[in-house]
Order: structure tokens, then C-alpha cells, then sequence
């Protein structure tokens, strides 16, 4: 799932409150979601603040990579 879907969903969060979950500005994770480039720490902090609705691998291809060849 992409942030934009979790987003739209009825029981998200909203931006403000899930980048204050993660640790970054509201700024940053809109950055984020524009560019589609996700740090992996950043990555697994939403995964983690999403109870894994948000799953890392999907977002981070540095996290799949690393997932893939555990």
C-alpha cells in the first residue's frame, strides 16, 4: 500500500500525526511522498507506525532487496 492509499483510508492517520509517529516534519513526509523515494529507516518507522498496513518493502526497494536476500 502507498502512503497515498493509507491516507485516503477512513482509519489513517493523517499526515500530521504519522510524520510525528516517524520522527520527521509534516514537510519532509510530504517530500517523500511526492518523490516516492523512501530511506529505508524511514521506511520501516512507517511500516512500524502503521501496525504494517504500510508494508516497508513496498516503499523502500533497499528494504525489499535486504528482505529478499535474508
Amino acid at each position: 500500500m502507498t502512503l497515498e492509499d493509507y491516507l485516503a483510508r477512513p482509519d489513517a492517520m493523517n499526515l500530521t500525526a504519522l510524520s510525528a509517529a516517524v520522527g520527521v516534519s509534516k514537510a519532509r513526509l510530504s517530500q517523500i511522498k511526492s518523490s516516492g523515494k523512501w530511506p529505508p529507516h524511514l521506511a520501516l518507522k512507517v511500516e512500524a507506525a502503521t501496525d504494517g498496513k504500510i508494508d516497508a518493502s513496498s516503499i523502500s526497494e533497499v528494504v525489499a532487496d535486504a528482505r529478499a536476500s535474508a
